[in-house]
């Protein structure tokens, strides 16, 4: 099963990708001006032959950190009646290069995983701060399932409600499942 991840609001919200830092640039210079090795690659030799003068443009990130980010697609169309959720703008969240999850433990086995998760989860909150006016409140929400039928069992009982303004992102956190976090501003 796939675990998904949500934002709701009352009104709609940006899309796309955020929070990345990449620079574009065409095939073309990518080979001649930062790796001449990726000619002799069989994903680049597939993208000359479909585009001989490497025109296109690609994404380059430096590191891993810099291809972690967020990713927010909607609004949903349809969704099934028992859905948790009040607000009707109903928007799928991926974690892009990391998770929503952090530990202590994470942190010393995988430094460069839990900093990726870091940034995804500061992205989700910096997103959240820039797109929730004041007195405005959004729902997330994460469970697993295939369709629709994802939002069938009722949330668990600890859901959260959380201030903005006084929430402070430690070494720890983590997105349950099942769980309904409201944000107010």
């Amino acid at each position: 099963m796939t675990q998904y991840y949500y934002i709701a609001s009352s009104r709609e919200l940006p899309t796309g990708s955020f929070g990345k830092n990449k620079t574009v640039m065409t095939i073309r210079d990518y080979i001649e001006k930062v790796n001449p090795s990726a000619k002799d690659q069989i994903v680049m030799q597939a993208l000359l032959e479909k585009d001989p003068e490497g025109d296109q443009l690609m994404d380059i990130y430096e590191t891993e950190l810099d291809a972690a980010g967020l990713y927010i697609a909607g609004p949903m169309k349809s969704v099934d009646a028992s859905c948790p959720f009040q607000h009707s703008y109903i928007y799928q969240v991926d974690p892009d290069g990391g998770s929503f999850e952090m530990s202590d433990a994470k942190k010393r086995s995988a430094p460069e995983s839990f900093q990726c998760s870091k940034k995804c989860i500061t992205e989700l909150f910096r997103y959240i701060d820039r797109h929730l006016k004041t007195g405005e409140e959004l729902e997330l929400y994460s469970c697993t399932a295939y369709g629709f039928e994802r939002f069938s069992d009722l949330p668990n009982q600890d859901d959260l409600m959380s201030d903005l303004s006084t929430f402070q992102l430690g070494d720890n956190f983590e997105w349950k499942e099942r769980q309904l976090i409201r944000i107010r501003k």
